[in-house]
């Protein structure tokens, strides 16, 4: 093959080759700072929120277009990088780039990563999208399937999976410090039922901002009028957009027990009305707080787990090991946290991911013993892990899409749980429920010209 045949993603991964970079296992240490063998050509799809947090790890790369499909909300993006060519619609700008890209970067509502990211795969490019990964099962079954079709680097945006204490979690607990784990405790002060949106009537129709684009940002969805009840903000409390609380945090909080204790699939999930906030006080109101309640097999020699996700101002009964001796004040992150409960010690992980974790018995003591680092780390962020995936610094990502699945599943099995009210019971292999009423909420509806992926699975 000539040069002149090359598509420049071939040029990158030759170079790579040349230059005698290792291929290494997931989380693999890599090369230092940037690769010497080439900057990718980026896109991102939606440019603000969420997206800000890209730009950092976009540096020394090439962002050359972006497609946003409001101005206001997008303007971060813009400003970030004035040069890169603007698009309303991601499938004219990918049809109009693919060649040259390397990289996609999707930052867009839920009911839209998936067009969006099947949309570069097919075209041969990487991808890093936003958890929770899909809105539904079969779009997220897809995606994996995508990936091995079409042989590109992919990552979902769970920070988390690459920080130091998942590692650190998972290598106490196969040391044996934790002793045998039998349950787990997650919790978010964020909420999935939002009583002024998900529970309300469709609201009455508003005038469209001129700046949005309300047909391109409902994308796959039923036509509706627009009402900012739906856009930019609030889209996550209406289940034909969003996955509520347990989408937005559950893809990092019970990221850290599906990883540490490998999990696999639940085989029941359910909603509870256990209510364990006495001890310190519910935050938030009842008609918003909720408790789910997962169940999770045996694995081997390892015995059954009950995972238990609070929110909305739920939350766990600590070990008393976490309360201040004199006052009885239990110490622990209201915001979120996880605790993994064994028969010799716990783990308290606070806030959403594995920034701090500790032992929650004889710490200070511990701390100065702990076990050899076993796992390789990461060698940053889930963009930069792409990047150096594509560079060939690493193999693959560590929440590729063949881990990034399963998780996903897992967080949208909850919603499902709690949006029908019946006890949920998953046959993974099959794709489908104990209960066949449910079975229709496995692939959704969506409008002509946003099919993406049929046949594949």
């Amino acid at each position: 093959m000539s040069m002149n045949t090359l598509t420049r993603r071939d040029y990158l991964k030759a170079s790579a080759a040349i230059g005698g970079s290792l291929m290494l296992s997931p989380f693999a240490i890599g090369k230092p700072g940037e690769s010497a063998n080439g900057k990718l050509n980026i896109a991102l799809i939606g440019s603000g929120g969420i997206a800000k947090t890209a730009f950092g790890e976009c540096r020394g790369h090439n962002v050359i277009a972006i497609a946003e499909v409001d101005e206001v909300q997008g303007a971060p993006g813009f400003e970030a990088y004035p040069d890169a060519k603007r698009y309303r619609d991601f499938r004219r700008m990918l049809e109009a780039h693919y060649k040259e890209l390397d990289l996609a970067i999707i930052s867009t509502p839920d009911h839209t990563h998936f067009p969006a990211t099947f949309a570069a795969m097919e075209r041969g490019i990487a991808v890093q999208t936003q958890k929770p990964l899909t809105h539904n099962i079969w779009e997220a079954r897809t995606l994996q399937a995508a990936a091995h079709k079409f042989k590109v680097q992919t990552v979902m945006g769970n920070q988390g999976h690459t920080m130091e204490g998942m590692r650190l979690i998972r290598e106490w607990y196969e040391a044996g410090l934790l002793g045998t784990v039998r349950e787990v405790h997650a919790w978010t002060n964020r909420t999935t039922t939002n009583t002024s949106n998900a529970k309300a009537p469709a609201p009455p129709a508003q005038p469209i901002p001129s700046t949005l684009d309300w047909d391109l940002w409902l994308g796959p969805k039923t036509e509706r009028t627009y009402n900012e009840a739906y856009c930019p903000t609030r889209w996550r409390w209406w289940w034909d957009f969003g996955l509520g609380g347990l989408g937005d945090i559950g893809c990092h909080t019970l990221d850290i027990p599906v990883y540490a204790l490998q999990l696999g699939y639940p085989s029941k999930v359910s909603m509870s009305d256990l209510d364990f906030a006495h001890e310190v006080g519910a935050q938030s109101p009842k008609s918003d707080a909720a408790t789910y309640i997962y169940e999770f097999p045996a694995r081997g020699s390892r015995p059954a787990v009950t995972v238990y996700w609070y929110e909305g101002g739920r939350l766990p009964k600590f070990p008393g090991e976490m309360r201040d001796p004199e006052t009885g004040e239990i110490k622990y992150e209201r915001a979120g946290g996880c605790l993994l409960v064994g028969d010799k010690n716990t783990i308290y992980s606070p806030g959403m991911r594995p920034t701090s974790p500790r032992l929650v018995k004889d710490w200070m003591e511990l701390r100065r013993n702990l076990p050899s680092k076993t796992i390789p780390r990461a060698i940053g962020g889930p963009i930069r892990e792409v990047i150096g995936a594509v560079l060939g610094d690493i193999e693959k990502p560590g929440s590729n899409f063949d881990y990034a699945v399963p998780l996903t599943e897992i967080v949208i099995l909850g919603t499902l749980a709690n949006r029908t009210g019946k006890v949920v019971e998953y046959n993974p292999v099959e794709m489908t429920f104990k209960d066949p009423g449910l079975n229709h909420l496995i692939k959704e509806p969506v409008r002509k010209g946003w099919e993406y992926g049929k046949g594949l699975i």
